[in-house]
């Protein structure tokens, strides 16, 4: 009988394991951009921490999320993503604006 309960226990704090693991997963979401540069941007935005990073050239740069009035920004002060739906625009220092779609 302990062996039983033993077993039931087991079971139930690894599903209880697995399902924290699924939710820390789903909580971050990667989507890659086009832009009318021709460059390719990768953004992976992680809600629960309110990061998104921005990946360009192989780098990485992380931007805090801000408050806006509708869509979304992220920056980190010289560095800055905005958008709303499949839009993107990013703002590197005193470069002109960067226009990208989500594919």
């Amino acid at each position: 009988m302990k062996k039983i309960v033993l077993v039931m226990l087991s079971i139930s704090l690894l599903s209880a394991c697995s399902t924290s693991v699924l939710n820390n997963t789903m909580s971050e979401r990667q989507v890659i951009f086009h832009c009318n540069n021709a460059e390719i941007l990768q953004v992976r935005f992680n809600a629960k921490k309110e990061l998104a990073t921005l990946v360009r050239y192989g780098a990485e740069i992380e931007l805090a999320q801000q408050r806006t009035g509708s869509g979304f920004l992220y920056s980190n002060g010289p560095n800055t993503i905005r958008g709303q739906g499949d839009q993107l625009t990013v703002e590197i220092g005193r470069m002109m604006p960067i226009e990208c779609v989500a594919k």
